[in-house]
């Protein structure tokens, strides 16, 4: 199992067919969760790899979607995170999150960065979602894509998260939701 994880890009793919890495730049177009939350930057970029099958598109090992005929796509994830306002120590929380280099104070992939175990009952409730287009070239060859990527913050249901709360996750003003612009091109051509 280890074996299909390490290697080149691309190496140990299982799913579809590749269409190579690409090298992604988001740039914020709103962001209601405030300005620097979460570390939150005006613009950064990321590397994915992406592979395709007929009706499918596998965003690297992280996440898979539809993809219609028109090469539009669309991926989600979703996570929770326990806060503690009085946390010493940040850990990073996994998840199956989508692009490798979210807003600072985010792990590598992706997950924020909270607490530990809470005492408050704060839960903080995240959501990952990716729309887009592929953007190939007269051959069919896939070249880049468009789109947007938005991630959004609540208290999850059930949840009952003071300013305090809101303030140790970095998010004082929730529900809120970070919106960014992608452009992707790419950097690998298919194996």
């Amino acid at each position: 199992m280890l074996a299909a994880c390490s290697g080149p890009p691309g190496a140990g793919r299982q799913l579809g067919d590749d269409l190579g890495g690409f090298h992604v730049a988001a740039t914020e177009l709103t962001n209601g969760c405030g300005a620097g939350a979460l570390g939150s930057r005006p613009s950064f970029d990321f590397e994915i790899d992406l592979a395709r099958g007929s009706t499918q598109i596998f965003w690297g090992d992280e996440a898979s979607g539809p993809l219609d005929a028109q090469l539009g796509f669309e991926f989600s994830a979703a996570l929770r995170v326990s806060v503690s306002p009085n946390a010493a120590r940040k850990q990073t929380v996994s998840s199956d999150a989508l692009p490798s280099d979210a807003p600072n104070d985010t792990a590598a992939n992706g997950s924020p960065r909270a607490g530990g175990a809470t005492s408050t009952g704060c839960t903080i409730a995240r959501a990952d979602h990716v729309v887009g287009t592929l953007q190939p070239d007269a051959s069919g060859e896939v070249l880049g894509f468009k789109g947007t990527l938005s991630y959004s913050f609540e208290p999850a249901p059930g949840s009952t998260c003071s300013l305090d709360d809101r303030i140790a996750a970095g998010l004082p003003h929730l529900p809120c939701e970070m919106d960014y612009a992608l452009q992707a091109d790419r950097t690998r051509t298919p194996d």
